[in-house]
């Protein structure tokens, strides 16, 4: 097992707690399409850049295949379910069905990576969801009808959203196995964005408008797309991929709460009972699976 591997999976992790927030402002100024491609065009050259021409050689159809088309099926469906949000709080919301993926993950890993786990893995994956839950609802509980009401009001982010989630736990579990070598990120970023870029010229009626503080987001967002995307590679093909799936628990609310500082949407005192929650969930996943991974 790589250490170095787990690490930038932690990386990546810490960096992914910034995208809804800079996702959802870049999308204020530059519309979901136009934001997106940008996005992914920028991260795409920025890998590149680092990281030297991608080769296709050694690498199999089904990776390049299958990884590639959930690669940009997650990043086109999140980057508009977060864009086509009605307000900043649905932003949050969708920020939580997104980040589904982390329980999707280890659950996936069971039968995809042959992952062999002690029995509280699953109240451990339940009460880190639970305090998802908790955070994003204000600490009063779930209440299915107001939530039944958001989503008929934009089925179609809410679908994107909860697509995005399982594609990318998919995703995560599949560059692991089918993934020969060094993999080709840069690809699947640019090819994204250029799925972005037609959607755009096809369908969006706004017009780009580059403002000094939209280029400023635009760029430490491509930057931070760009290495934790590329870290998060590294940790699925050679590190502990389920401590690091256990601890982006953590994510989603961090991202939550990076968001409400950046979105000036703020979660109120209640928000802490489920920083606990997630904690204790983590440490219970992270518990039950220890020392039973698979190597990379």
């Amino acid at each position: 097992m790589d250490r170095f591997a787990t690490l930038s999976g932690v990386l990546a992790i810490l960096l992914w707690s910034m995208s809804v927030a800079l996702t959802r402002s870049l999308s204020e100024s530059l519309g979901p399409f136009g934001a997106a491609a940008s996005i992914y065009t920028v991260s795409g050259i920025l890998v590149w850049m680092v990281g030297g021409k991608p080769s296709l050689r050694g690498e199999s159809a089904a990776y390049l295949i299958i990884c590639g088309l959930l690669f940009i099926f997650y990043m086109v469906a999140f980057s508009l379910a977060i864009g086509l949000a009605h307000t900043r709080q649905q932003t949050l919301e969708l920020g939580l069905v997104n980040y589904l993926w982390p329980s999707l993950t280890l659950l996936f890993a069971v039968p995809l990576l042959k992952l062999r786990v002690r029995w509280w893995i699953w109240p451990g994956a339940v009460l880190a969801f639970a305090g998802v839950l908790w955070a994003i609802s204000g600490g009063h509980g779930l209440n299915i009808h107001q939530m039944m009401r958001n989503v008929r009001g934009n089925p179609v982010a809410y679908g994107l959203a909860l697509g995005a989630a399982v594609s990318w736990a998919l995703y995560s579990n599949l560059v692991r196995v089918l993934c020969k070598g060094k993999g080709v990120l840069p690809l699947f970023l640019l090819a994204t964005g250029g799925v972005l870029w037609a959607l755009y010229f096809t369908y969006s009626s706004s017009r780009i408008s580059l403002t000094l503080p939209a280029i400023l987001e635009l760029l430490a967002m491509g930057a931070v797309t760009a290495v934790s995307y590329q870290c998060w590679d590294i940790a699925m093909k050679k590190g502990n991929a389920t401590l690091v799936a256990a601890l982006s628990y953590f994510t989603p609310l961090s991202s939550i709460l990076i968001a409400g500082l950046w979105l000036h949407t703020l979660p109120g005192a209640s928000f802490w009972p489920g920083v606990l929650m997630v904690v204790g969930g983590s440490l219970l996943c992270w518990t039950a699976s220890r020392g039973k991974s698979l190597s990379g």
